[in-house]
């Protein structure tokens, strides 16, 4: 409660009014409300520029109040039910210095500031989060001078389903809550339709099946009462020719119905085989099309795991529908009509008996139904939570084993493991239970037809060969009845993964591509972000009305403490999430309005975090520009600082990487990172802390090589070491996700506010001694190159001004016209699997015993013989691979595989383990394998061996 106060400014603030605004009859004028009843007063002063209404009171009971805003200030009034709103608290405009939301776990209050402090004027839950959102920023605009009525940016609230009244993100979105089952059937056969000629096709050979089937039992009926029961009749024999042809045409008839249903079944197990893996494969593309035009805020609220159960697994379910129309529900379904036809026709009165099973197995299937299919989804769950589980364990497993954590990584797989085992029991047990019931009513019925089909044979009515007939076709007729009872177990299976599948093809796109997008031709790179809000969580802005303008070619750094949004910035530039509020703009044009091909094609990026893919370290440098030139992709290297210690790799540039570029340190990741960044040669390079995870040497060489890349192009740089932005042409300082300073090192420094102190701060903990030292000094070059080689670009050796000849002792030298001879130089293939005779680098030694590049080759057919002998014997010294030409005999023996081949040094044997770690690509087409003695044996290309011996090869090392 605000105190009582004579002065001007406390007359402002009454939160105790007993008589406020009243009722009005017409209030279309107020914002956020429709013209029902509104508080208002007939003044101007009091006229009604915005009305929102609220869903908690300040203590979070539930409540509706009033938030009424005029042009004398803020009234809060609470409606009662019944009668009219009564004015609880108001606050005059010339006592408000500010207007902000802040949010709480479940809600959020807009706050005033007055005198220095903040006041709660009303209090919303998460549902009413957006429009309060809204409306404080534009009582802040108003506030700030705005003249004329409140403008609230687009609609308060976020669209809702008409039906269930669920929010939807955007209006055009499917709502997941009303896709009922009829609704997944419907959409499931749009997912059949490109296959329909097929479906035809099994359904014409389904029928042909079930006639095929049904003539058997008939000639069974005929061979007993025509010729069997008529031989007894004839002791004489005398008309035993007649039935002998007469078995024959029966025996050979019964023989042609079971071909002709072995090759239906075959035809029709292919060819749903096809259209059933056919459209695993399309549905399987869409839905990981689908995960591709998802923004990243998705990947933010999903498992890796659950993403990766709904493709691999859930899209298994329209294969399984196939199978159901050929060899299950359709084909059990003309066969239960076509067989029962038959049952009638032999005996109609016998055919009533059998249906006495019939109404327990729909009452059981029902109860199954109601009890199961729930049940279905919560498997479903905990599989995906356990794969979840093993999925983050098994990518932090170093982090698990430096923590000592096996025991309690364990125990947590071990509870979702025994969590998924209860649920996976509970199902099984209930299936099992429900067929062994199913199985006794069918025996049930069985009985009976035994029993009254037999009185009915003895006393005359029915011939044995009918009941014999008849019983094979109840056999026939009780199969697919069986299978039908089974069906609600494969429908709750089916449809609980087809809606999982539709889920996520249905998942709005919060990142969409415009319509008609804006072509981008003029590319200059100015970039400019105006009044841009934004929040992960809608209801929890990190980003608050910023507003600043990179100029083309401007070199702009931003710093600030962790979670004040600077990552969120680049995020938002790269569309990777859209804007909540402002907008942001590249050379004048929305960012939304570009195509985002268009928009990221010009935009490189160099995350916190690099990531690199499995695959080799020449895959993952062009990943951005499959189509750059080998020359290129050095160059980028070089100037990255990842050149050398990638031509320390086994193979180079082709060495295999594991996940997440196993198999290279922090450091040397993110130096591959920077390269594949500046390989894809961008119009505006974005540094998301690119060198944080670099050594201070390292950070020299790059910063050098930077300095020269960022000259022409826009760069933004983020960065907490701040030596990073010594080439900084202007610094902004964001706090808590506002733009809080701006401006040049110097100016910065003299204002003496958030900048200075961080530049402070780091002087203390930095091994230089000043912020001057730490900005400004000039990096020192690296690596040694004493005759002038740039750190940032390769050198390529020219036949004529270089010579390779042999020195004392064997010792390999390289002669230059340009310097002194190099001595005990070494040479190394860069792509020695694609290019063995191109891209060479030649090394030495410095006399501190580091290794460094004196050139490279491009192509060793440039130099004459002797130049490539000398070069070649090199090669041979810097790598001992045994090249494999046969492959006499593999044997299997253990889990170990024993090789006989012909190598280049003649007939060998090896012994290496079976596993795929042992045989990794050697290229695009070879193999290198690794034996127990860890020698390497390569066969450049395995389809250039002799068909028997590549068949022997490939029955082993099929990977």
């Amino acid at each position: 409660m605000l105190r009582e106060s004579s002065s001007a400014r406390d007359r402002d603030i009454d939160a105790t009014t007993a008589a406020g605004p009243r009722i009005a009859e017409d209030t279309t004028g107020a914002a956020g409300l429709p013209p029902t009843a509104a508080p208002t007063s007939p003044a101007d002063a009091d006229r009604a520029l915005v009305c929102i209404d609220t869903d908690v009171s300040l203590a979070g009971d539930p409540a509706r109040e009033w938030l009424v805003v005029t042009r004398a200030g803020l009234t809060v009034q609470v409606e009662p039910p019944p009668g009219p709103a009564t004015p609880i608290r108001r606050i005059g405009w010339a006592a408000i210095s500010k207007v902000r939301t802040t949010a709480g776990l479940g809600g959020g209050t807009l706050q005033v500031r007055v005198d220095g402090g903040w006041i709660d004027v009303v209090r919303y839950s998460n549902a009413f989060a957006g429009r309060f959102h809204k409306v404080s920023r534009a009582l802040e605009r108003h506030r700030e001078g705005a003249a004329g009525d409140i403008a609230i940016d687009g609609p308060l609230d976020p669209p809702r389903c008409p039906s269930c009244d669920l929010r939807l993100e955007t209006a055009d979105d499917s709502c997941p809550r009303c896709l009922q089952k009829g609704q997944i059937l419907r959409r499931v056969g749009e997912l059949l339709a490109p296959y329909s000629r097929g479906a035809v096709l099994l359904v014409v050979l389904t029928f042909l099946g079930v006639v095929a089937e049904l003539v058997p039992p008939k000639l069974q009926q005929y061979m007993v009462d025509r010729i069997l029961s008529a031989r007894t009749d004839d002791p004489g024999g005398t008309a035993l020719p007649d039935f002998r042809t007469a078995l024959l045409l029966v025996v050979l008839a019964l023989a042609f119905s079971r071909v002709l249903l072995s090759a239906v079944g075959v035809l029709k197990g292919r060819l749903a085989t096809a259209i059933g893996t056919g459209i695993t494969a399309t549905l399987r593309d869409a839905m990981v099309r689908k995960l591709q035009e998802l923004s990243v805020a998705y990947y933010d609220r999903h498992q890796v795991g659950s993403m990766i159960s709904r493709v691999a697994h859930d899209s298994e379910v329209l294969h399984g529908l196939v199978h159901q129309f050929t060899g299950g529900f359709l084909l059990q379904i003309v066969q239960l009509v076509a067989v029962g036809g038959m049952l009638v026709w032999i005996n109609p009165k016998l055919a009533l008996y059998t249906l006495i099973p019939v109404p327990l197995v729909v009452l059981g299937s029902w109860i199954f139904w109601k009890h199961v299919y729930p049940k279905h989804y919560r498997l479903w769950d905990a599989s995906s939570k356990q794969m979840s589980r093993l999925s983050g364990m098994l990518s932090g497993i170093r982090v698990v084993k430096a923590f000592a954590q096996e025991p309690r990584e364990q125990g947590r797989f071990h509870e979702s493991s025994d969590h998924l085992r209860q649920w996976r029991q509970w199902v099984e047990h209930t299936n099992t239970t429900y067929a062994a019931s199913m199985q006794i009513v069918f025996s049930l019925g069985g009985l009976i037809v035994w029993y009254v089909g037999g009185r009915d044979v003895i006393g005359g009515d029915m011939t044995l060969g009918q009941l014999i007939a008849f019983l094979a076709y109840l056999a026939m007729f009780y199969a697919p009845l069986g299978a039908l009872s089974h069906f609600t177990t494969w429908l709750t299976s089916f449809l609980s993964g087809s809606k999982r599948v539709l889920e996520l093809l249905d998942t709005p796109a919060m990142v969409t591509e415009p319509a008609n997008p804006e072509p981008w031709n003029d590319v200059r790179g100015e970039i400019r972000f105006d009044n841009v809000t934004f929040g992960y969580d809608r209801n929890q802005p990190v980003l608050h009305d910023v507003s600043f303008t990179v100029r083309p070619g401007e070199m702009v750094g931003i710093v600030g403490r962790s979670g004040s949004g600077k990552t969120t910035l680049v995020n938002l530039l790269a569309r990777f999430h859209d804007v909540q509020e402002g907008t942001i703009s590249v050379d004048g044009i929305d960012v939304r309005r570009l195509a985002t091909r268009d928009l990221r094609g010009r935009l490189g990026i160099v995350f916190q975090d690099s990531y690199l893919f499995r695959g080799t370290i020449w895959k993952n440098l062009a990943y951005g520009r499959p189509e750059a030139t080998i020359e290129e992709g050095l160059a980028a290297a070089k100037a990255a600082g990842a050149h050398d210690f990638l031509c320390r790799q086994p193979l180079a540039y082709e060495t295999l990487l594991g996940e997440r570029g196993a198999g290279l340190s922090g450091g040397e990741k993110q130096r591959l990172s920077i390269a594949r960044t500046l390989l894809y040669d961008p119009r505006i390079l974005v540094l998301d802390e690119a060198t944080s995870s670099i050594d201070a040497e390292a950070e020299r060489a790059i910063q050098e090589a930077l300095a020269v890349l960022v000259r022409g192009r826009t760069t933004i740089a983020i960065a907490h070491r701040l030596s990073t932005l010594r080439n900084a042409d202007r610094i902004l300082v964001f706090d808590r996700g506002r733009l809080a300073e701006e401006g040049s090192h110097a100016a910065l420094l003299e204002s003496d506010g958030i900048y200075a102190r961080l530049v402070r701060i780091q002087t203390q903990v930095s091994k230089q001694p000043t912020i001057d030292t730490l900005l400004v000094e000039e990096p020192e070059p690296v690596g040694g190159a004493a005759d002038g080689r740039s750190a940032s670009g390769i050198e390529w050796l020219e036949p004529g001004r270089h010579r390779f000849v042999v020195g004392d002792h064997g010792r390999i030298e390289m002669e230059s016209v340009d310097g002194p001879a190099a001595r005990g130089v070494f040479v190394l293939r860069t792509f020695p699997a694609s290019h063995p005779e191109s891209y060479l680098s030649v090394r030495g030694w410095e006399e501190d015993g580091e290794e460094v590049e004196l050139g490279m080759i491009r192509t060793l057919a440039d130099w004459d013989e002797a130049g490539r002998t000398i070069v070649l014997e090199a090669l041979r010294r810097s790598a001992l691979v045994r090249r494999i030409d046969r492959v006499h005999a593999v044997r299997l023996a253990h889990g170990y595989l024993d090789f006989d081949v012909e190598t280049d040094v003649g007939r060998r044997g090896f012994t290496t383990r079976w596993t795929q770690s042992q045989a990794v690509d050697f290229g695009d087409e070879g193999k290198l394998l690794l034996d127990t003695e860890e020698n390497r044996w390569v066969i450049p290309r395995v389809d250039a061996l002799p068909k028997a011996d590549r068949e022997r090869f490939l029955q082993y090392v099929y990977w």
